[in-house]
């Protein structure tokens, strides 16, 4: 008999146990330590710290980036960077040159970008590598490089993915695939300028290009204001 009641007391316990347990997790009671488990992804868990929602210590903007960035065939005046300050009504900096290659953009980093002191760097990198063929592995590292020369100068980074141009749109698009991929990985802004500039065959739209490889002044306008809307 009393063998019987000590059973019964067991079940009893259990069974109180386990209801505070079930309570206890509807109400969100556990993994309240402030960490993320370990097999939650997104932008939630990492909101607090990424770049894309930080506030800018400064409201002046660094372009670095290459003859798409400078506004060619025209000049810096007729650039998406200059329709871009002239939007938004901060300082944007037009550090584009032509030719240029990741590489080439991280190793002027310090005196094209550091040394302006920016709250943002939009890193217009990857058509110079895939026009030229550069290794997918190599733009990686210098991109990665630019981004990391940033943070540790206190500059959130922008990504400006790499547009089509005839020739070179497998490269393109390795390079395409690759950043968006790092950058949602680290939750950094893109900018995605195709999506104002090529129809759904990869073509510009009409009137937003002479010559079917660069933007004209009105693709260049149409990027600053797609910038800007995204900037904002």
């Amino acid at each position: 008999m009393r063998t019987y009641r000590l059973q019964m007391r067991l079940i009893q316990v259990a069974t109180g146990l386990a209801l505070i347990v079930l309570i206890a997790g509807f109400f969100g009671i556990w993994g309240k330590n402030g960490k993320v488990p370990a097999n939650q992804t997104g932008t939630s868990a990492t909101q607090g710290t990424s770049s894309s929602t930080q506030s800018p210590s400064d409201p002046k903007i660094v372009a670095l980036g290459d003859s798409f960035t400078l506004g060619y065939p025209l000049d810096s005046s007729h650039s998406w960077t200059q329709r871009t300050a002239e939007v938004l009504k901060v300082p944007v900096v037009n550090k584009g040159k032509v030719r240029q290659t990741a590489k080439d953009l991280l190793a002027r980093f310090d005196t094209d970008v550091a040394a302006e002191k920016p709250g943002r760097v939009i890193i217009f990198a990857g058509m110079g590598d895939a026009i030229q063929g550069v290794p997918l592995k190599e733009v990686q590292t210098n991109v990665e490089g630019i981004v990391e020369k940033a943070k540790a100068n206190h500059i959130i980074p922008v990504l400006a993915l790499p547009i089509g141009y005839p020739g070179a749109q497998q490269n393109i698009k390795e390079i395409r695939d690759w950043e968006l991929s790092y950058a949602q990985k680290g939750t950094i802004l893109t900018l995605d300028f195709s999506t104002v500039l090529f129809d759904a065959g990869g073509k510009y739209l009409n009137g937003l290009s002479a010559d079917g490889k660069y933007p004209n002044a009105k693709g260049y306008t149409t990027m600053g204001d797609y910038a800007a809307q995204i900037l904002k």
